[in-house]
């Protein structure tokens, strides 16, 4: 292993932690089990990883998630959704215990922020678990952007992760944050839990957002398809539209 803390092939990491942001997502946090360094990761990049099991169904199965903390060299946080039926995401939220490994490969990925002045504005669309790369994308832009606006859309309070996070550093740093519900609980109140309901739509795009924005965007494969259409339609370029998709 190198002083910068890059490895070749797979390294274990150890759970330290595990914190459940709403109902069905866990967040999952990893430092290296020999103490060492680990690569400090771009915002946006993902995290390749195996279980460390004898059992056939898991052994060498490979899985990829985002890594949603902030770039560093100490800790890494996965944060995933528990899909009914899903082997990897069913067992880290059921089976995965603080003190067990896993085997992971550096973080990888071009889903990144790209190199502009402080100056220029970006805004980022999250739809469902597609937030956390754009949450480390959050995270890192915090200290080196002035004009930032995130967009949360979730289905109810019951679904919504990060949202104490983000709105502390929207509050911090002045940056916008809009949060849709297509689907509030009675309970959920319309200025307090979130700000629209229904879906980011063309004609909101048109008015709320800025069209001058370089955009990322993340979430399932029919809410990525209609944001790239609406912003294409309003005349953003496409080389200031950014994404990746995350399947159901």
């Amino acid at each position: 292993m190198k002083q910068d803390g890059k490895w070749s092939g797979f390294r274990k990491l150890v759970l330290v932690d595990r914190i459940k942001e709403c109902e069905d997502i866990t967040s999952f946090y990893f430092k290296a089990e020999d103490g060492g360094k680990l690569v400090k990761h771009e915002a946006g990049q993902y995290l390749p990883f195996k279980i460390v099991t004898e059992e056939a169904a898991y052994k060498d199965v490979l899985r990829t998630y985002s890594l949603s903390i902030i770039p560093n060299d100490e800790l890494y946080r996965i944060s995933v959704k528990k899909i009914p039926g899903g082997l990897i995401s069913t067992y880290l939220h059921e089976r995965l215990q603080i003190g067990d490994c896993i085997e992971a490969m550096i973080p990888m990925g071009l889903f990144t922020l790209k190199e502009e002045s402080a100056e220029a504005p970006i805004t980022l669309i999250s739809g469902g678990i597609g937030i956390t790369p754009l949450l480390s994308m959050l995270y890192q832009a915090a200290d080196t952007r002035k004009s930032v606006h995130f967009i949360q859309a979730v289905q109810n309070s019951k679904l919504h992760p990060f949202k104490t996070d983000i709105h502390m550093i929207a509050e911090l740093k002045g940056f916008r944050n809009t949060v849709f519900y297509s689907n509030p609980l009675a309970e959920d109140e319309k200025g307090r839990d979130y700000d629209e309901i229904g879906f980011v739509t063309k004609e909101w795009l048109s008015t709320e957002a800025n069209l001058e924005s370089t955009f990322y965007l993340c979430g399932p494969p029919v809410f990525m398809k209609a944001l790239e259409e609406s912003l294409l339609g309003l005349g953003v370029s496409k080389d200031r539209i950014y994404y990746e998709l995350f399947s159901q």
